[in-house]
């Protein structure tokens, strides 16, 4: 069973497998998911400025970053080498960069998009 909570007492989860919190201070939301493979949520365009508190618990690396990848209006890089790695971390009051560079992530500015053509 993981454990993550996050920001004020409304903002936690319990679940099977993996979980995360997240409490954004200037929006005063909270989001919180328990994780399988698959990659949801919505897009919030965050800066890495944000200040946040976060709470991951039974996660694989690739898996956190695929989260924060929806979350930020960056592109967030993993090493592929480390990316089935379990994590675990809880920080409060802290920029997302901050967050980023506790887990070895780092961002870019997303890739233009391409523009395709139909024959």
């Amino acid at each position: 069973m993981a454990n993550c909570s996050a920001g004020p007492a409304r903002c936690k989860i319990a679940c099977t497998g993996g979980c995360g919190c997240m409490y954004v201070h200037e929006t005063d939301s909270c989001i919180c998911e328990c994780f399988d493979s698959n990659v949801g949520g919505m897009n919030q365009a965050l800066s890495v400025g944000a200040k946040i508190d976060v709470s991951i618990s039974g996660l694989e690396l690739g898996q956190v970053a695929a989260r924060f990848d929806k979350l930020l209006a960056r592109e967030v890089m993993v090493p592929a080498s480390r990316s089935r790695q379990k994590v675990r971390l809880r920080l409060k009051g802290v920029s997302f960069s901050t967050a980023l560079k506790a887990l070895g992530l780092v961002t870019r500015a997303p890739a233009p998009k391409r523009k395709t053509r139909v024959r």
